[in-house]
Formats: structure tokens, sequence, C-alpha cells
């Protein structure tokens, strides 16, 4: 008998167990930074907001009312859209883990990313407008290879089902 698929995809479908009869789909947990009132408050995570610099060879901090906090993160999607320059300038909201670099300055690895206007917070995307294809980071489309644009949607009308820079 000849399957209509490759056996490749036989693999792929038998490891994934949600579509074997009986099988139960578990919700994902709600990620970290969602909640009814807003970004979720942790305990170890920090936050940070200010006017984000891109300063020489690509270094980052934010300029704060209280001094500058030198940004790291080890999430690459958050690094790149920070790096991006169409960032540069824009007050951002930072949640992360605080700490210290090296000659007492304060630093922060950014865990979630948020942009402010009006006090009000904003998510981010990048987004192909000719392909209808959402990003984690700046770059090329994966089709047509146009550059995507950054879209900064209100964090009130976020949803599940939208791929965000975390």
């Amino acid at each position: 008998m000849r399957l209509p698929f490759s056996g490749h995809a036989m693999l792929m479908l038998a490891t994934c167990g949600a579509c074997l009869p009986g099988a139960t789909a578990r919700a994902a947990p709600a990620p970290v930074w969602q909640s009814a009132s807003g970004p979720a408050s942790q305990s170890a995570a920090e936050t940070v907001q200010g006017k984000l610099v891109i300063g020489p060879q690509g270094t980052l901090h934010v300029a704060t009312t209280s001094g500058e906090v030198v940004i790291t993160s080890r999430d690459a999607s958050i690094l790149h859209t920070l790096q991006d320059p169409r960032m540069n300038g824009r007050e951002v909201r930072l949640e992360g883990k605080a700490g210290n670099s090296p000659g007492d300055t304060r630093s922060m690895d950014v865990a979630h990313l948020f942009t402010v206007h009006d006090g009000k917070l904003f998510r981010l995307r990048f987004y192909c407008h000719v392909c209808n294809i959402p990003a984690t980071e700046p770059g090329p489309c994966v089709c047509c290879q146009r550059w995507t644009d950054l879209e900064e949607i209100p964090l009130s009308q976020v949803t599940d089902d939208m791929v965000l820079v975390p």
C-alpha cells in the first residue's frame, strides 16, 4: 500500500502523539509576561524603563532617570530586536534579571521587551505584509526576502496565537 505522504511525515505524526486516538491535548502554559493586569511581576524579575540607546559597535543601554543600565539578553530574538536601528531612541520597558557589569555599572539580562507610548505598553513583532508572515526578529521575510516591518501591538490587543518578540 502506498501512503500519500513520506515516511518522514509518518514519523513526525507518530512522535507527536496528539493525533493518536485517545490522546488528550494539554493547554500550553500562559506566557510569563501575560496576566490580567499586564506584565507579570516575578520575584526574581526586575523592570527597567527608559530610552533605548544603541551605542558604537552595537552596545546597548537604557537611559533612565536614575542613570544608565547596560542591556544584554540570552534570547537571540530580543537581542536582535534591541540592536535593530529602528529601535534606537524608543522608550522601552524591559523585564529581566538585574545585575552589575564590570566597573560596577548596572546591567540587565532582558527576558521580555515592550515599547511604551503615552504610558501604554506595546508588544513587538516583525511582519511581511506581502506574504502575511510574522517573525520574532528583524530580517528578510522567509518567503519573498523583503525586509520585514516593525509592528507595535497594544498589549490590550495581543492574543495567544500571535507571533511576537518575547
